[in-house]
């Protein structure tokens, strides 16, 4: 008996599809594995550890909105974020530069 090969309907597809599935569908390129997996609803309660995790990053991410929304600090940290992107900084956006320097100030 012969093996039956499916034809996907589209090349690939990577991530989710939508905010309610829970299916994620993957590609690994280097051996064209196509594989899916499903993220289910968490059972378990959060550890203490998990928890001080959220709390820190709560803390960070309200220190960065009123960091950003200071406009005595604005123009200081514009001037620094585009110096860092041209030393080749990894973050893209000044949020995400500024959430990194109150994180590292923070912790």
């Amino acid at each position: 008996m012969g093996k039956v090969f499916f034809e996907d309907p589209v090349h690939h597809i990577s991530g989710k599809i939508s905010k309610k599935f829970r299916t994620i569908y993957n590609l690994r390129k280097a051996s064209q594995n196509k594989f899916t997996s499903v993220h289910g609803d968490r059972v378990a309660p959060a550890t203490a550890e998990e928890l001080a995790q959220r709390e820190k990053f709560k803390t960070v991410r309200q220190a960065a909105l009123a960091r950003s929304q200071d406009l005595s600090r604005l123009a200081a940290d514009t001037a620094a974020f585009k110096a860092a992107r041209a030393a080749g900084d990894k973050h893209t956006t000044l949020m995400g530069w500024i959430f990194a320097q109150e994180w590292k100030r923070l912790n």
